[in-house]
C-alpha cells in the first residue's frame, strides 16, 4: 500500500515538474523561451477570466428568464375565455401574486413579437432598478420600471407614464425594441399591450425616434419626453408634432390632447449616450383596438439630435431649430 502510494507520488510530482519546465520561465529557459510562456500565460489567464464572465453571464440569463416566465405564468388565466366578471377576478389575483412578491409592482407591459412581456416596477429613485430583478436580487438585467417621478395610484395617475428598460445584447428586457424600428415589424405589431391596475389596454404606437440624453449632442436641446402639463391643446400638438418629426415610421396614428401615453425609454447604439424612445397612446372606447398599417411609411427625414449627423459626417446644423 505504502510502494504504491509512493509511485503515485512520484507520478504527480514529475507531471508538475514538466509542466512547470514547459510553462512556466524558469532560469534553464532563454529570453525567446521566456517571452513564449509569458504570452502563453496571458492568453491563458485571459480565457479563464472569458470564460468565466461568459458561464456567468448565461447563467444570469438564464435565471432572469426563469424569473420573468413565472411571472409570465400568472397572466396564462387571464388571457383565456373568461367571462368580463371572471376575467377581473383573475387580474385581481395576479395582481395580488405579482404584489405579495413584491411591493413596487405597478403594471404589466407586453409587445407582441418580441420577448416584451414584463411587469412594471416603482420606487422613490430610477437607480434602484438598473440592477437588481423583479426578486430585488442585484443583476445587470434589471427591471423594467417607472419614472420615479411618475404619479401612479387608482386615484390620480399621470397622463403620460415613463417606462425603462435595458437594451440587453440577448434580446431580453427592452433589447427587443429596436425591432419596431423596421417598418415591416411595425406593421405586424403596431401596438402595445398594457395593464395598469385592473384595466387592460391596448395602445397604439405612434412614434419611434433617436433621443440625445445629454443636451450637448444636440446643442442644448433635449426633446422633452417627460412632460405632464401643457397650455392646452395647441401647446399639446406642438409637444405631439416634434415627435411626428422625429419618428422614423409616420405611422399616421393619431393624438388627442387628454390620451393617455406611455413612453418607452432604452439604450440605443447609434451613438454614445443614446436613447430609442417609443410612445404610444391608449385605444379611445370609440375606436377599434386594430391600426390600419396600410398608410405606413418610413420617414425619409426623420430629426435626429446633431450627434447623430456628426457621427455620420452628415453637414446638418438645427441649432436654428431648436
Amino acid at each position: 500500500m505504502g510502494k504504491h502510494t509512493e509511485e503515485n507520488k512520484n507520478i504527480f510530482l514529475s507531471i508538475l515538474k514538466h509542466i512547470y519546465l514547459s510553462y512556466i520561465p524558469n532560469n534553464r529557459d532563454n529570453l525567446k523561451q521566456i517571452l513564449l510562456k509569458v504570452i502563453f500565460i496571458i492568453c491563458l489567464v485571459a480565457f479563464i477570466v472569458s470564460a468565466g464572465y461568459l458561464s456567468n453571464y448565461f447563467y444570469e440569463a438564464q435565471n432572469q428568464e426563469n424569473i420573468a416566465k413565472k411571472s409570465r405564468e400568472l397572466w396564462v388565466e387571464v388571457n383565456k375565455n373568461l367571462t368580463t366578471e371572471e376575467k377581473q377576478a383573475e387580474i385581481e389575483n395576479v395582481i395580488s401574486a405579482l404584489s405579495d412578491k413584491n411591493p413596487d409592482y405597478k403594471a404589466w407591459i407586453k409587445l407582441n413579437g418580441t420577448k416584451i412581456d414584463y411587469p412594471i416596477y416603482q420606487t422613490d429613485n430610477n437607480e434602484y432598478y438598473l440592477n437588481h430583478n423583479q426578486n430585488r436580487k442585484r443583476s445587470a438585467y434589471g427591471a423594467i420600471y417607472f419614472d420615479y417621478k411618475n404619479k401612479i395610484t387608482k386615484e390620480k395617475t399621470d397622463k403620460n407614464l415613463i417606462i425603462y428598460g435595458h437594451e440587453m445584447k440577448n434580446g431580453s428586457m427592452f433589447g427587443e425594441l429596436k425591432k419596431l424600428k423596421s417598418l415591416s415589424f411595425y406593421k405586424e405589431h403596431p401596438t402595445i399591450d398594457f395593464s395598469i391596475f385592473n384595466k387592460q389596454s391596448s395602445y397604439k404606437i405612434y412614434s419611434i425616434f433617436i433621443l440625445n440624453a445629454d443636451r450637448n449632442d444636440d446643442n442644448g436641446y433635449i426633446y422633452n419626453i417627460y412632460r405632464q402639463k401643457f397650455a392646452g391643446e395647441y401647446d399639446f400638438g406642438a409637444w405631439v408634432n416634434e415627435a411626428y418629426e422625429r419618428s422614423v415610421i409616420n405611422t399616421n396614428v393619431d393624438v388627442k390632447y387628454g390620451d393617455n401615453i406611455i413612453t418607452l425609454v432604452t439604450c440605443s447604439k447609434d451613438f454614445p449616450n443614446a436613447r430609442l424612445i417609443v410612445m404610444a397612446r391608449e385605444t379611445r372606447e370609440d375606436e377599434s383596438a386594430s391600426v390600419d398599417t396600410f398608410l405606413a411609411t418610413v420617414n425619409a427625414s426623420p430629426r435626429y439630435p446633431q450627434k447623430w449627423y456628426d457621427e455620420r459626417g452628415i453637414k446638418v446644423n438645427l441649432k436654428e431649430e431648436h
